[in-house]
């Protein structure tokens, strides 16, 4: 190699850059080089015309050179530079040498530059605990775009996008499979752009559930035929099914492939939705744009950019978790049912993690000021969903949709730590209770007394060990201090020596501020003996101490009382608050406040469900179990569905042969009532079932009624009786019954 080559050879290279002339387009270009395996070797700004590279000439030739709008963003989470930005941006991929000539002018054509107005996406989001809904700190999010639908169906073979066309029509013919499905799907849905309804797999507690929502049994009236009747409300929509367009199927059956593609590649907003039930999913390429980290309170953001005149990026979602100091992939769910299509820039998409190895980041609210939030009774109930000031005894201490409490409660509060901890020395706090009614709301004869909660309360910290990270309780109590009993310290903001953050690895566990076990008061041989005798309307309360265990005069300490005026789960919304009226103080001689007080009607009373053998008029019982009928016989079907104190609600169903629901024998509504109700139309009323004796309900049928077009029958029986005892969790199904019958009718020889 002669010096005259070898000085070439590492001489910086220049381009001159000429572009045809458009008025719309003004900004800065830049040219981007890449190596063969996609890796930024130099961008370099065109400058007057001309662009330079540290580059030789002969290492510039041998890359990929491409020249696009400069996006001028020096946020540290933008997105980098890549050969898949420079195709989003449409970026000009000019050929350098031709028959062995270096061409070094550059012509940038006029319908390339059309294409080059840079628009900016902010993509942000927050990655959750599921089962707390409370942020992941420090999980590394992988945001990735997705091949666009149009490039892949493009890229198929002919035979393989008639197959994909056959196994569309297929999914639109079935009604079962053409709803969009949507297992799992994260928040907001990457399909809510798109018109239709999308099927939710909800959470399945591990006993039946009733037919209706808990929150409107209130309102729900005995009827045979198993309906409901809303009142006021109205019943939901129904889910939307979507359908091919009769233009769209007609397209389809072309037997020209190039039509075909054409027609799928139009119609991409309605197919987006199924192309997680479609074969090709494996087609998709994932190309990852950048890689950020969520802060304190589990949100992540950067920003992409496209081409204005072209589509939004379609975006996929991948986290990892640091365990044990390794990096894991704790989320990373199927691509084709979980990609935002056309993400709506600045959308905040929520991630929820279920791995049960991550824990949630949770570093407390410092309030500002002297503040005493009362937020709610676990996770579903807050303070506006108890019913307290205003409401009428019989509801008093209910939730909004007439729930009594029931189980382990934890109430959850937030406080200004500073502020009392440091300023005031305000350090502990203790919560007591005292019963106030029997089970079913007749006031005590004699006042009761205080009792103080003792269960344990303790508060993780994340701690590094040599394995990786350890999560350690620090137990707040109970404490003796002074002469006061059973106080709980106030989780300091700092956490201990050591340690790194505060964290949930339990959200029963790190977000209680005490448990009041209401399932192990009363007294007797079992637990139903011991919920009746411990049923009824409860005071609950709070004091605050200082360091050296005095009791806080709220009102002398200037601390401002509120409680949560938003419903709860909370989520990831704004949870506000105002400050508490005097039906929840408890105030001294004086009139200033010394405590915080709430009623809770506590009802852990389990349900009742029985089944009675069918009786009648003109039945005969015969050795073999059948029941023998003469002619203008009737049948009795009566069961037993009993709550003590009627916070339950029932189901009762009668079933012909394997599945054919007798729906003038079924019945639901709510415990211990019952009332005759009328149908909508001319015909004549249903008969309700008969409350006599407390839960017993009884009917009478015509054999007729009961047989339909048959002669003679084999019927199953199915009653559930649900408790509406609520623990702030979810409603408590283990305090539900279930019983099961049959018979079988034939005519009389």
């Amino acid at each position: 190699m002669t010096i005259e080559t070898e000085q070439k050879r590492n001489k910086p290279f220049t381009l001159k850059i000429l572009l045809e002339e458009q008025l719309d387009f003004k900004g800065d270009i830049a040219a981007f080089l890449f190596d063969s395996a996609g890796n930024l070797l130099e961008m370099s700004k065109v400058k007057e015309g001309k662009v330079s590279f540290s580059h030789s000439e002969q290492e510039v030739v041998r890359n990929r050179l491409f020249i696009a709008p400069v996006a001028n963003q020096s946020d540290e989470n933008t997105e980098k530079p890549s050969i898949k930005m420079m195709e989003r941006l449409s970026a000009y991929e000019p050929v350098l040498n031709h028959r062995g000539r270096l061409i070094d002018t550059i012509r940038v054509p006029s319908s390339i530059i059309d294409l080059w107005p840079i628009c900016f996406c902010w993509v942000r989001g927050h990655v959750i605990k599921d089962d707390s809904v409370l942020p992941v700190c420090g999980a590394k999010v992988h945001i990735c775009e997705v091949d666009r639908f149009w490039r892949w169906i493009l890229k198929l073979p002919d035979l393989e996008v008639f197959r994909f066309r056959d196994d569309l029509i297929k999914i639109f013919d079935d009604p079962m499979l053409r709803r969009p499905p949507r297992p799992e799907p994260p928040d907001p849905s990457p399909f809510s752009a798109i018109k239709g309804g999308l099927i939710h797999l909800n959470y399945l507690n591990p006993q039946p559930e009733p037919h209706f929502p808990i929150n409107t049994l209130n309102t729900l009236s005995i009827r045979r035929g198993g309906e409901v009747t809303l009142n006021p409300q109205p019943l939901p929509p129904k889910e939307t099914v979507l359908a091919l367009p009769i233009e769209v199927r007609s397209a389809l059956s072309s037997a020209s492939a190039l039509a075909v593609r054409e027609t799928l590649v139009a119609n991409v907003r309605l197919i987006a939705p199924y192309l997680c039930l479609l074969w090709p999913w494996w087609k998709y390429r994932c190309d990852e744009i950048t890689v950020v980290e969520t802060d304190a309170l589990g949100r992540f953001q950067t920003t992409v950019f496209y081409s204005c005149k072209g589509d939004k990026p379609d975006l996929y979602f991948w986290v990892e978790y640091e365990l044990g100091g390794v990096l894991e992939t704790v989320y990373h769910p199927s691509l084709a049912c979980h990609t935002y299509w056309n993400y709506a820039c600045g959308t905040d998409v929520i991630i929820r993690i279920k791995d049960d190895r991550v824990p949630a980041c949770n570093n407390g609210p410092d309030l500002p000021g002297c503040v005493v939030q009362i937020l709610a009774i676990g996770r579903e109930v807050s303070m506006l969903e108890v019913q307290g000031n205003g409401a009428a005894l019989a509801v008093e201490g209910l939730t909004t949709s007439n729930q009594p409490f029931g189980g382990k409660l934890e109430p959850r509060i937030w406080l200004s730590r500073t502020t009392l901890r440091d300023v005031k020395h305000i350090k502990y706090y203790r919560w007591s209770y005292q019963r106030l009614t029997q089970g079913d709301g007749t006031l005590l004869a004699t006042p009761q007394p205080w009792i103080q909660l003792t269960r344990t309360v303790v508060r993780h910290y994340a701690l590094p060990v040599p394995s990786g990270v350890a999560h350690v309780p620090l137990t707040l109590g109970p404490q003796l201090v002074g002469s006061e009993t059973n106080l709980f310290e106030i989780r300091p903001a700092a956490v201990p020596a050591g340690g790194i953050e505060w964290s949930v690895v339990d959200e029963r566990e790190d977000l209680a501020s005490a448990h009041f076990e209401t399932d192990k008061l009363g007294i007797g041989e079992n637990v139903c003996q011991k919920a009746f005798d411990s049923a009824g309307k409860y005071e609950i309360k709070l004091e605050l101490f200082k360091n050296t265990g005095a009791l806080i005069d709220w009102t002398a300490e200037g601390i401002d009382l509120q409680i949560t005026d938003v419903p709860a789960p909370f989520g990831i919304n704004t949870v506000t608050a105002a400050t508490a009226s005097d039906y929840y103080r408890i105030k001294n001689d004086v009139g200033h406040t010394v405590a915080f007080k709430m009623v809770l009607r506590i009802d852990n009373n389990c349900c009742q469900a029985e089944i009675n053998p069918v009786g009648g008029i003109g039945l005969v019982n015969t050795p073999c179990g059948f029941i023998e009928y003469a002619t203008g016989a009737s049948t009795m079907l009566s069961f037993k569905a009993y709550h003590p104190n009627s916070f339950a609600d029932f189901d009762f169903s009668v079933v012909r042969g394997v599945s054919n629901p007798v729906s003038e024998a079924s019945a639901a509504g709510r415990v211990g009532s019952s009332a005759s109700v009328t149908t909508n139309n001319p015909a004549p009323p249903l008969r309700a079932y008969a409350l006599t004796l407390p839960g017993s309900y009884r009917e009478s049928f015509g054999v007729g009624e009961l047989l339909g077009s048959c002669t003679r029958a084999a019927f199953s029986e199915a009653l559930h009786v649900w408790t509406r005892a609520t623990d702030g969790y979810g409603r408590l199904w283990y305090l539900d019954a279930f019983s099961h019958d049959g018979f079988a009718l034939t005519p009389s020889p």
